[in-house]
């Protein structure tokens, strides 16, 4: 897991509403299958990170961590920085640009600098209506687009198609689906030399992935895709990267968080903010953005994670917004529950994902008891129906919280800080 930042945003939009809800025009269209440097004719994006702007990318977040202030948290992990030292702002600040060059050195092993002045290549895998990879179907009103934001490993070349029932699903009812692939995202995850800061390089990877996608289908005076709002899925590490996406991209309009995790910082202390902190910052702006909320448990045992003490069969499902009176939040909204007096983040992520955003969302979280955490990645006739369980709970979701379609002349909606890339 990790953070992200929030950059200022502006946007011109010219041109005309549409009030149709997308679920409204569900059809049984062609898909076509774009796969960025596979496909010809669509290079892949590049992202840009370096010393100068990770500062403007990166270090503003941390105003909003919580535990830089008295008293401090305490470094136990030698690869963040020295053992014992206090983490407050300089401590992390110096850790920001360690995690940078790495990362740099990471993908350009030849790198020995800062500095990328060509940038990091990544990947996408785009899923749209149309027989002609690039081609749009003429319509009145912009297709509506989805990004899906994959957890932890799932950008793994196993895994390169473990989402396509996902993406053909929605392509053949009008949508755009992007996945993009996060880089270093594999099996080795976990040990990347930049992990503290990967999710907000993914976040600012999925934000990229909505200017990709704008560049490839929108010209001046005809707008095919509304990128200015846009449905964001994230799954696991996905849904806390989704969350940091929406911090910072006001673009982002419906956020859908799929078995998502809960990250706090005693577990996670070199991320730049936690959940906690995210929400705290997202309830600064319901009111102006409208986001709605879609939250989904998956729950099909075995678990491998120990029931909450709270509820030690693991059959609490919470239908309406009071359940939430059964966890007391109050004291310490960060501090997790413990399964078996070990920290459970994976499922009491759901929980905390759901209670802590003010904003609009559907009532209570949605339960599928027919998936395990990592079924909606995973092959086998087992899985299916807990597949169509996501698309039944999505489909209802979007129904319930449609957007407002924009066919505009002209818009650069774009993040302030993703406008180069």
């Amino acid at each position: 897991m990790v953070k992200s930042a929030v950059p200022i945003v502006i946007l011109f939009i010219l041109g005309t509403l549409y009030a149709t809800p997308l679920t409204g025009l569900a059809e049984d269209y062609p898909v076509s299958v774009i796969e960025t440097d596979s496909t010809p004719g669509f290079a892949a994006p590049k992202l840009y990170l370096n010393a100068i702007n990770a500062t403007y990318r990166l270090l503003p977040t941390l105003v909003h961590n919580r535990t830089l202030h008295e008293p401090l948290l305490i470094n136990t992990n030698k690869d963040l920085g020295e053992i014992g030292a206090p983490i407050n702002w300089q401590f992390m600040v110096a850790l920001i640009y360690r995690q940078v060059k790495a990362f740099n050195q990471f993908v350009q092993s030849q790198n020995v600098a800062t500095f990328l002045q060509t940038g990091v290549p990544w990947q996408l895998k785009i899923f749209h209506p149309g027989i002609k990879p690039g081609a749009l179907p003429a319509r009145k009103a912009a297709y509506h687009l989805i990004v899906f934001c994959s957890g932890a490993s799932g950008s793994d070349p196993a895994l390169s198609n473990a989402l396509d029932w996902l993406g053909t699903y929605y392509a053949r009812r009008g949508y755009v689906v992007a996945i993009p692939v996060f880089i270093g995202n594999d099996t080795a995850f976990a040990s990347r030399p930049f992990y503290e800061i990967a999710t907000d390089i993914y976040a600012l990877q999925a934000s990229l992935t909505i200017n990709y996608i704008g560049r490839i289908f929108n010209k001046p005076f005809n707008r095919n895709v509304a990128t200015e709002h846009v449905t964001l899925i994230g799954h696991s590490l996905g849904g806390f990267v989704a969350q940091k996406t929406a911090i910072q991209d006001p673009r982002i309009a419906r956020l859908c968080l799929l078995s998502s995790v809960f990250v706090y910082p005693p577990n996670w202390p070199g991320f730049l903010i936690d959940t906690v902190d995210m929400y705290d910052l997202l309830n600064q702006q319901p009111k102006k953005r409208g986001m709605a909320l879609h939250v989904q448990r998956f729950t099909r045992p075995p678990y491998p994670i120990p029931c909450p003490d709270f509820d030690p069969e693991c059959d609490w499902i919470p239908p309406v917004d009071g359940f939430i009176t059964q966890v007391d939040l109050s004291s310490d909204p960060w501090e997790p529950h413990t399964c078996d007096g070990e920290p459970c983040g994976i499922r009491d992520g759901t929980l905390y994902n759901y209670a802590l955003y003010e904003g609009p969302k559907q009532t209570g979280i949605k339960n599928n008891i027919l998936l395990d955490h990592g079924g909606i990645v995973a092959s086998g006739v087992e899985n299916d129906a807990g597949k169509e369980e996501v698309l039944r709970y999505l489909d209802e979701f979007f129904t319930e919280f449609p957007v407002t379609e924009q066919k505009s002349e002209f818009s650069d909606e774009r993040p302030k800080a993703c406008r180069n890339n």
